[in-house]
């Protein structure tokens, strides 16, 4: 029922009030001014060097109801492990949170990866027969802003 995962993405901080509104199929969110938007197939990306944020659509198998969220929730922290493993990091933080408000999970994985030390943060937010990744990478420690504004701001149309 989940969706595939996406390896690689970034974020980092912007100053409030500098945002620019990133639409895609279905959605839209806040991401930092003056980042570059860049459209893949189902991923839009919102960049500046190496900071990233994206947002991802994957088709669902069958339509999700609210009344199968118990039944989700053990594959959704599987495909986070998997994340995970993929980055030869762990997950150090899992929680059922609301995003777009709609019950969503929420992970943050710490990894290395060319000397640094990182934090990915996934959420799956499920609706219907979609399944949206939102996720954006910071270096452990640093600016959160920009993951934390992509989370807060992601509405469906």
């Amino acid at each position: 029922m989940v969706g595939a995962l996406l390896l690689a993405a970034g974020c980092g901080g912007a100053a409030k009030g500098k945002e620019q509104s990133v639409h895609g199929p279905g959605y839209f969110f806040s991401a930092p001014a003056g980042w570059t938007v860049t459209r893949k197939g189902a991923e839009v990306q919102v960049g500046q060097g190496p900071q990233l944020v994206s947002v991802t659509r994957f088709p669902l198998v069958r339509p999700f109801r609210p009344t199968l969220w118990t039944k989700v929730l053990p594959q959704l922290d599987q495909a986070a492990e998997a994340l995970a493993r993929q980055q030869q990091g762990t997950v150090t933080e899992r929680a059922t949170v609301t995003i777009s408000a709609l019950r969503a999970r929420r992970y943050e994985v710490a990894y290395a990866r060319d000397g640094k030390q990182l934090v990915e943060r996934i959420a799956f937010v499920l609706r219907g027969k979609t399944e949206y990744e939102l996720l954006c990478r910071y270096e452990r420690g640093g600016d959160t802003r920009a993951c934390d504004g992509l989370l807060a701001t992601f509405r469906l149309t």
